[in-house]
């Protein structure tokens, strides 16, 4: 008998396991905006004791009920959200207030192990490790002690988006395909994998970006090899910063490279991916800023010593995303026009830095930086699928042959095979495979460091480059922190925006970047909408008659749209 995907067995809200029941779903009078409330203006509200934490989970449950169901984007739901909610509300009764988080939710990508008592599987989207037990991850911890409520998992690109080539980002075999909150009509099979009128924000944190873009949490936790946080938030309208490599523990995370691998926050705002990096950096590794990466924020470009790419020649490949002439026309005249905009306002500006293009990492017919994903798949696989507490696989050689022995369910008629594993095995086994990773290694630095040439030569502190591109490969191979933000809105409904990088251990000229560009509105697109996201939108509703007048007479909202 054929077995069913396992992604229709979902519940109605595509949800996997306990489903919260609200019979006034559709009636229900919300407390607060989820669409445009920020982790600053929710600490706000529950310091005044406008909003408590039990409203806040309510409120993201309901917003998931409704929406997920064509979202996609949450995976599970923890079932002692709610408690947890009311153990932290009469904490802070009591005075006690845990962290910077303290009763705030969060949803965290679906390949970061939870721990065991939030009552959650970590299976990455593969149907192989559903019902798998692991060991919590050290950010998770970081995030509890902080006081904050891991609301549930979100969706990813099964295995982080290296299972095989050319599926599209936010499938899974688990969960199947999520759907981004600015594209209508649905999956259309005839574009690209990665084209802007598909329904999905590139990434394999794609999850986490449609979440916090659709009002179903106010932040998120993403992780990124190469790509996967930075992309997604430019198709989502968001903020973002990868970590430089190291500073955030990777440990019990499902890897493809511990190499490239780190944990990230997708947020509204530049203090709310601030306040997240607080958390998640080990401090003793770095320098963080009197404390708080949040004193890098700014106002001002003033200070900041800019560089560019062209946007002409720094591109998605065509087979990627399809081109559009118009909206290919409108990326290319927006971005330049950001540029300018930029060029008036920064310290110094050089445009069209020359740094190698991408094509330079390939070495012996292999692009180096993607291929030591696949060089050190099985090593890193072999070791997070050994620490598992209970699992049907305990090996990649195990996931595969699983895969093949349950194709109908784990290798489905959408993308039947898992050729990016079964690499990984081939190169493990290869009679080479030591002295050909060191070799891509040496080659994927040395060509790395022409970023840093090009940063001293043209003395700036960020370069930045057109969203659609690959400039994270430059990150990925040379440990730097990438960052990402949105600029407009194209005529498919999908959004871009662009990418930057400054130097390892320079996550404050990202803060700086990001929360000047926030303030700033570099381009009129979407002042709109990042006007609501920085918090200039609605107050909340229906809340407390008592209270009304403080919550809703501009204290909260000018706090926060001040930044």
């Amino acid at each position: 008998m054929a077995s069913t995907p396992v992604s229709q067995l979902l519940s109605k809200q595509k949800l996997a396991g306990w489903v919260p029941h609200f019979a006034d779903l559709a009636s229900h009078t919300p407390s607060f905006d989820t669409m445009t409330a920020t982790v600053h203006f929710l600490q706000e509200a529950l310091g005044t004791g406008c909003l408590q934490s039990t409203q806040l989970v309510e409120e993201y449950q309901r917003s998931i009920c409704l929406y997920n169901e064509w979202l996609g984007a949450v995976y599970q739901l923890a079932p002692g959200a709610m408690d947890r909610a009311r153990q932290l509300d009469t904490l802070r009764q009591d005075g006690k207030i845990l962290g910077a988080l303290h009763g705030i939710p969060i949803l965290v990508k679906g390949n970061i192990a939870t721990s065991e008592a939030l009552s959650m599987e970590t299976n990455a989207g593969a149907v192989a490790l559903i019902g798998s037990k692991s060991n919590g991850a050290p950010v998770i911890d970081k995030l509890l002690d902080a006081g904050a409520i891991v609301l549930g998992t979100t969706t990813l690109s099964e295995l982080g988006f290296h299972k095989r080539k050319n599926i599209r980002c936010a499938w899974s075999a688990a969960a199947g395909q999520a759907q981004s909150a600015y594209v209508r009509g649905g999956l259309d099979w005839s574009d690209s994998i990665g084209g802007h009128s598909v329904p999905n924000p590139l990434g394999s944190s794609s999850g986490s970006a449609i979440a916090v873009s659709a009002g179903l949490a106010p932040i998120a936790l993403g992780t990124e090899t190469i790509g996967s946080l930075v992309a997604p938030a430019t198709r989502a309208s968001l903020y973002t910063i990868k970590p430089t490599h190291g500073l955030v523990d990777p440990s019990n995370i499902v890897p493809i490279t511990a190499r490239f691998d780190t944990a990230g926050p997708l947020g509204k705002t530049a203090e709310d991916i601030a306040m997240l990096l607080d958390i998640l950096v080990d401090h003793w590794k770095t320098n963080v800023p009197d404390g708080s990466y949040a004193s890098a924020m700014t106002t001002t470009w003033s200070g900041l010593k800019v560089g560019t790419l062209d946007p002409e020649n720094w591109q998605l490949p065509g087979w990627f995303v399809k081109p559009v002439p118009n909206a290919t026309k409108q990326i290319l005249d927006d971005t330049r026009a950001a540029y300018a905009k930029i060029k008036s306002l920064a310290k110094s500006f050089h445009e069209n830095v020359p740094l190698l293009p991408l094509s330079a990492f390939e070495c012996d017919g292999k692009n180096a930086v993607e291929f030591l994903m696949t060089a050190d798949l099985k090593h890193n696989m072999d070791n997070y699928l050994g620490s598992l507490r209970t699992s049907k696989v305990k090996s990649l050689q195990e996931l595969v042959d699983w895969n093949s022995a349950h194709a109908e369910e784990a290798l489905t008629k959408e993308y039947p095979n898992q050729e990016l594993l079964e690499q990984g095995l081939a190169f493990a086994n290869s009679a080479n495979s030591v002295e050909t990773r060191e070799k891509l290694v040496a080659h994927a630095k040395a060509v790395a460091a022409n970023f840093d040439d090009m940063v001293k030569k043209y003395d700036i502190d960020v370069l930045i480059a057109p969203g659609d591109c690959i400039l994270s490969e430059y990150a990925a191979a040379g440990g730097k922190a990438p960052f990402s933000s949105f600029i407009s809105l194209i005529l498919l409904s999908s959004l871009f925006g662009y990418i930057s990088i400054s130097l390892a251990h320079r996550l404050t000229h990202g803060i700086s970047k990001i929360s000047n560009w926030d303030s700033a509105h570099v381009l009129s697109g979407l002042q709109w909408s990042t006007s609501r996201l920085a918090g200039d939108g609605p107050a909340p509703q229906g809340l407390d008659s008592d209270k009304s007048d403080e919550c809703m007479g501009g204290d909260i909202q000018s706090k926060e749209g001040a930044h």
